[in-house]
């Protein structure tokens, strides 16, 4: 009987171990099905006419963005060209135009274009929200600012 009971121990080990590499597996899967599904939804938001609706932290704005250029208007009278340079279907580097007169720039934006613009990191979608991560360097720090946009064109 020992013998017997042994043998069902080990045969209920196997499965559990069994189990475990199965689940391993599905998650390896689940994880890479998800990343690659972001990857497609990022491509959406390459392209349009989106807002952000501003905090604290970020004015509110009007974006009209193309494959290589994007207008940002703060109001009727405020507005700058920026020209998109795509490092992949979800981060992009945005520098100002070079047909922007010096004079027209406040020293922020001095300071941004002289560390090599404002790198934007998209974090996540969701329906026709973007939410992102723009890092710019000012006096060699980086500082991290979180926003999100809502592209408004239904142009996918």
């Amino acid at each position: 009987m020992k013998g017997v009971r042994r043998g069902s121990i080990w045969i209920m080990i196997k499965i559990k171990k069994m189990i475990k590499q199965v689940l391993c597996v599905f998650v390896l899967v689940m994880i890479s099905i998800s990343s690659f599904g972001q990857e497609l939804k990022c491509k959406q938001f390459k392209t349009g006419t989106f807002i952000i609706p501003g905090n604290e932290n970020v004015p509110q704005s009007k974006l009209i963005r193309s494959k290589t250029a994007q207008t940002e208007s703060i109001s009727a009278k405020e507005s700058v060209e920026l020209n998109i340079v795509w490092v992949d279907n979800c981060n992009y580097i945005l520098n100002l135009s070079k047909s922007t007169p010096e004079e027209d720039l406040s020293e922020v934006e001095k300071m941004i274009a002289k560390e090599g613009g404002l790198r934007i990191k998209m974090l996540r979608t969701a329906n026709d929200t973007m939410f992102f991560r723009a890092t710019v360097k000012i006096e060699g720090v980086e500082r991290p600012i979180d926003g999100y946009q809502i592209k408004i064109s239904k142009d996918y």
